[in-house]
């Protein structure tokens, strides 16, 4: 459970290798948060400062509570801070620090450390570079998709060229980062770890809820993380609604903050939840709210080893989480919890129902969950199998140093000698730069669609005086349809206004999926007579405005008509309270369309309100 590293025994190595002499480490980080990863590598830290054979640095690109608990655990910290440093002078400064510095070992942990902190270690002449992977990528479209393909290739290519060993959090992130092209004889995995001498509770329950409002008796159903798309809180929320069909005193308590904290709060409301809903933001108390908890919800999409998962699991806590990622090597489903399915919000109240109902079941599922922490996942175990890594690639270095006839037997390599390495290399450097020049038209009109949300006068003036609306989306079997039907009614009765919809790659007559139909109609809108069209050079030249749903289509419809920019707008620029750009559902559940439908009808609002006006 501990690394795959293969380790060497002592009376194994060279006379010559002492394999206790102290190892020089430094951590690099970006530490611009406060989540999963940052709190793993501050504990890790508070095993290794105790180790006599690991002298422990870090430099971290950002002040903030992650050096703020290497310093209290004693550990030197340097910050090369990223807002006032570009990445060519983070660059140099890691590399004189390093330099300056007798470091054996390297250890990275996100995509931008990664890459400066790998070619910093090179060429300041460390001899290992280690990386962390705590978790994959979220799935993303427009510009950021383009940044983070942009990232993972540089990673990628990074870790190819320096590390000595990826280390993954779980065994399934290790196969996947295996099949995603990362250097399969690198890649091991070390689950997470936790301190259990500071993860516990100092407050009762009861005077938690009676801080909090909540009675002693109400069903607790509580989570905590970073709120953001990947964290499934949407689900949990929607869980809830059925979860007050059996339990109408239960409350849910949301631990955390993060980008996603305004549109939750709406959500709630628009579910009428949200008085059984107790958003209080990131808090330094986050195990006495645990404690405090009945049953803790992990609704996540995607999970590495989740740490809020393991403290809650260390706090008795009986818990229910989807089954991804890493979680199913934790949690063995009514072992030490239950599992369910992610983006089912019924099966998640069902599970919470199903522990509220059996309380002394809950509390052994509970009480197990804790003496599998301490057996499995101990911060102590994690740091013992982290030290062996270290070890085991200083012993290799050590090893074949002493063997004369190694570097005879390395085979040497020079650039160019595979037939095509040059043409291979010249089209990665192509498509870089189309992805580069790509990113920075996504970056010029993001900005320029901010600034007309702040500043929508001129759309305004524009709609006043509209007689034909177009709104475009991707395939025109989903998003743009439903708008265009709610702007449409909007208009009805006024001053005559046509509204029509199309898709950038519309296949003719194609329907939208029943899913989509069904909660369309639940909202009031019919979509069953619906079939995509293709947006034509026609459709562009008779409409005065034109709304679109995310970044990458205003890039693409000034790509394709180049006189229709300065009409062409986002369909959220007149409600800036709602996220900039409409999400594609497509292949999702109902409850994925019903949220975007939510969101187009928010977005819309404005528009019907200025359509409607009998002033027009």
């Amino acid at each position: 459970m501990a690394s795959q590293a293969e380790h060497v025994r002592p009376d194994a190595a060279p006379p010559s290798v002492d394999a206790r002499r102290e190892i020089q480490v430094c951590h690099i980080m970006s530490a611009d948060l406060w989540a999963g990863a940052e709190v793993q590598v501050a504990t890790v830290a508070s095993y290794l400062v105790k180790r006599p054979d690991v002298n422990l640095t870090a430099v971290l690109l950002n002040e903030g509570p992650l050096a703020r608990e290497l310093r209290r655990l004693g550990v030197a910290v340097t910050i090369v801070d990223e807002t006032r440093n570009n990445a060519l002078r983070i660059l140099v400064r890691l590399t004189r620090f390093l330099r300056a510095n007798d470091f054996e070992v390297v250890h990275t942990h996100r995509y931008k450390d990664t890459v400066l902190g790998a070619i910093a270690a090179k060429l300041a002449g460390v001899p290992h570079v280690i990386r962390t992977v705590h978790g994959l990528s979220e799935p993303m479209r427009g510009w950021d998709r383009a940044k983070a393909w942009a990232y993972e290739a540089l990673d990628r290519a990074t870790l190819r060229c320096f590390a000595d060993r990826i280390i993954a959090v779980s065994e399934r992130m290790a196969d996947t980062l295996k099949d995603a092209g990362y250097r399969p004889t690198a890649i091991t995995h070390i689950h997470n770890g936790i301190d259990l001498r500071t993860v516990r509770a100092t407050r009762t329950p009861e005077d938690v809820r009676r801080e909090l409002g909540i009675d002693s008796r109400a069903l607790l159903i509580g989570t905590a993380g970073r709120l953001s798309p990947v964290k499934g809180h949407a689900y949990l929320l929607r869980a809830v609604r059925h979860i007050l069909e059996k339990e109408s005193d239960a409350r849910l308590l949301i631990v955390g903050s993060g980008p996603l904290q305004g549109e939750l709060l709406a959500l709630a409301r628009d579910l009428r939840v949200d008085d059984a809903c107790l958003f209080v933001g990131h808090r330094a108390d986050v195990y006495d709210l645990i404690a405090a908890m009945d049953i803790f919800v992990l609704p996540s999409l995607d999970e590495g080893i989740p740490m809020a998962l393991l403290e809650a699991m260390a706090l008795g806590r009986p818990v229910v989480a989807t089954s991804v990622g890493g979680i199913p090597e934790i949690v063995t489903h009514r072992t030490a919890g239950l599992l369910v399915e992610s983006r089912d919000e019924q099966a998640l109240a069902k599970a919470c129902l199903e522990l509220a109902l059996d309380r002394d079941w809950a509390q052994t599922l509970g009480a197990r969950a804790r003496r599998l922490v301490e057996r499995e996942f101990s911060h102590t175990r994690s740091g013992q199998a982290l030290v062996d890594v270290y070890r085991d690639v200083a012993v290799r270095r050590e090893a074949s140093s002493t063997d004369p006839t190694e570097a005879a037997r390395r085979p040497r390599r020079r650039f160019g000698s595979k037939p095509g390495a040059v043409t291979r290399l010249w089209g990665r450097a192509r498509r870089s730069l189309e992805y580069g020049r790509r990113g920075l038209d996504y970056a010029l009109e993001r900005h320029r669609m901010n600034r007309i949300r702040r500043d929508p006068s001129y759309v305004m003036r524009a709609m006043k005086s509209a007689r034909s609306i177009l709104i475009v989306c991707h395939g025109n079997i989903i998003r743009s349809a439903f708008a265009a039907r709610l702007v449409a009614e909007a208009a009805g009765g006024q001053a005559p206004v046509s509204v029509f919809s199309a898709g950038l790659q519309a296949i003719p007559g194609r329907p939208p999926p029943p899913t989509a139909v069904l909660a369309a109609t639940r909202l009031g809108v019919d979509l069953s007579d619906h079939t995509a069209k293709p947006v034509t050079r026609a459709d562009v030249a008779s409409a005065d405005m034109i709304f679109v749903m995310e970044i990458q289509h205003v890039v693409s419809m000034r790509e394709r008509y180049p006189g229709a920019r300065a009409k062409t707008f986002l369909l959220t620029c007149l409600a800036p309270e709602v996220p900039l750009e409409i999400r594609d559902p497509v292949d999702g559940d109902e409850s994925e369309f019903q949220a975007c439908f939510d969101h187009i009808s928010r977005a819309v609002h404005p528009i019907a309100r200025l359509l409607s006006d009998t002033d027009r």
